[in-house]
Parts: structure tokens; C-alpha cells; sequence
């Protein structure tokens, strides 16, 4: 069902958002790592740019998805604030955009070795790609905020089907408590 993988992206985007409510501007584009390449805002702005390509596609009816032409836009990598409200503004479009009758047909260009080709797709297709890549990059957001002393939720940064399955491992051992 739609609702419920948007409902997943949502609960990640949540998560995010709160993160960079009480997340300090300075420790949000401080560079990581020995050649400085890694920033929270950059990954930050690298999920809103995703987004944002699959809310630009299924703005029409013959949008056409492309994850490699993004904004890019520099001011969401150094701005705290403007990226926690981008990512507001993205969760109330999914929520809006994605109901149960939206079109699920969606084409996507593909570029490998500067060649591009079209390829059929589908929003729910998208959606589930968009929770799992922003989870991932989430998980690299709390490393860098822990490495800075941030304390981050144990659900932040964990994919759904992580949760569950070590939800189903304490099962057994809280019936043999």
C-alpha cells in the first residue's frame, strides 16, 4: 500500500528533522574525515535533492525522474535551518502528493558512460528506494554527530527491516526471562 512507504519515508524524514532541530549550525557543516569530504549538511542536502527529483517527476503527468541532474543547491549543505525546513516542506508534499490513486507509472532516465535511456519505474518503486537511501545516509549523519558528541537515538540512522528483525530476537529471549 502507498500510504504505508510513504508512511516509512516520512518516519525517517521525522527523524531527521528533529535531529537538526537541536543540531548546533557550526556541527551541521563541519568537515569529517582526513581530506574533509564529509559534512552532515552534504548528506543532508544530498537526500533533499533526491526528493526533490522524484517530486519535480510526478509533478506531471510526463515528468521524467533524474536523480543525476539535482539542484545541488549549496545554501541546504551550510544551513541547518534551511535544511530542516526543506525537508518539512518535502514531507508535506509526499504526504499530500502519494495517495492510494496516484499514478504509479513513472519513467526515469539512467545515464551510464554518458549514455542515457529511459527506463520504466514506479513512485512505489521510488519510494522504497528513497526510504532505504535516505536511511543509509542518516546512519553516516549519526556517525558524524556521535564522533562530535551528539547523542543519537538507537533507532536513528536503522532501517525498518533491521528494527524488526532485532525486535524478533529479544522475542525469545523475553519469554525465557
Amino acid at each position: 500500500m502507498l500510504n504505508d512507504i510513504v508512511e516509512e519515508n516520512a518516519h525517517a524524514i521525522g527523524q531527521l528533522i528533529e535531529l537538526l532541530t537541536h543540531l548546533p549550525n557550526n556541527l551541521y557543516r563541519q568537515s569529517f574525515g582526513q581530506r574533509g569530504r564529509h559534512a552532515i549538511g552534504k548528506h543532508v542536502r544530498h537526500i533533499i535533492d533526491h526528493y526533490s527529483a522524484l517530486l519535480s517527476a510526478t509533478a506531471s503527468p510526463q515528468g521524467l525522474l533524474d536523480y543525476e541532474n539535482r539542484d545541488r543547491d549549496q545554501s541546504l549543505e551550510t544551513d541547518c535551518r534551511a535544511g530542516a525546513n526543506q525537508l518539512s516542506a518535502i514531507l508535506h508534499s509526499l504526504r499530500r502528493r502519494f495517495v492510494e490513486h496516484h499514478s504509479a507509472e513513472l519513467a526515469m532516465l539512467h545515464t551510464s558512460d554518458e549514455q542515457g535511456q529511459v527506463i520504466a519505474t514506479s513512485v512505489d518503486r521510488e519510494l522504497v528506494f528513497l526510504a532505504s537511501h535516505t536511511i543509509h545516509h542518516m546512519a553516516i549523519i549519526g556517525m558524524l554527530a556521535e564522533q562530535a558528541g551528539v547523542e543519537i537515538s538507537d533507532e536513528f540512522g536503522v532501517h525498518p527491516s533491521t528494527l524488526r528483525h532485532l525486535q524478533r530476537q529479544q522475542r525469545p529471549m523475553a519469554r525465557s526471562a
